[in-house]
C-alpha cells in the first residue's frame, strides 16, 4: 500500500469553501476550482522530473524496465477538493513505488523524489492556488 505524503498545504478555510461550492451546485464554479487545484499542482512536475532517478538500463534490468517511462508517467489528478500527484502506473510503470518508496527484499532504497519536489516547491504551490482561488472567488462568487 502506498505511503501518504508528510508534505501537504493546508488552507484556512478550504472545508467552508468546498461545503459553499458544493451548496451552490454551479458546474462551471466546480470546474474553476478543479482548473485551480490542477494548476497548483502542475507547478511541481517540472520539480519532480528533475527529481525522479535518470535510471540505466543493464543486463540483470526487467525487460519491463525502460529509463525515461518514469519521468513521463508523472501526472496530476485534480478535483473540486484538491490536487494529487502521481508517478508510475500498474500497467506502464510497475516499479514506480518500488523506487519512490524502497523495495527491501530487492535491496533498493527508497527515493522519494515527489516528497523532496514538494518540499522544494510548496510556497510557489501555496501561492498559485492563494492567486488562483482568489480569481475564481472573484468571478464567480463576488460578482
Amino acid at each position: 500500500m502506498a505511503q501518504r505524503s508528510a508534505y501537504t498545504v493546508r488552507v484556512e478555510g478550504l472545508r467552508e469553501f468546498q461545503r459553499n461550492v458544493r451548496t451552490l451546485r454551479n458546474k462551471e464554479l466546480n470546474k474553476a476550482v478543479r482548473a485551480a487545484n490542477k494548476a497548483s499542482g502542475e507547478v511541481l512536475v517540472p520539480q519532480a522530473k528533475l527529481e525522479s532517478p535518470d535510471g540505466h538500463r543493464d543486463s540483470k534490468s526487467s525487460k519491463k524496465y525502460r529509463p525515461g517511462k518514469l519521468d513521463k508517467s508523472i501526472k496530476v489528478t485534480a478535483s473540486a477538493k484538491g490536487a494529487v500527484i502521481k508517478a508510475g502506473s500498474a500497467a506502464r510503470v510497475p516499479y514506480a513505488a518500488a523506487i519512490h518508496f524502497g523495495f527491501k527484499r530487492r535491496n533498493i532504497k527508497p527515493n522519494r523524489f515527489l516528497f523532496r519536489a514538494m518540499a522544494r516547491k510548496s510556497a510557489v504551490v501555496a501561492e498559485t492556488y492563494e492567486r488562483r482561488i482568489r480569481a475564481v472567488v472573484a468571478q464567480y462568487l463576488e460578482s
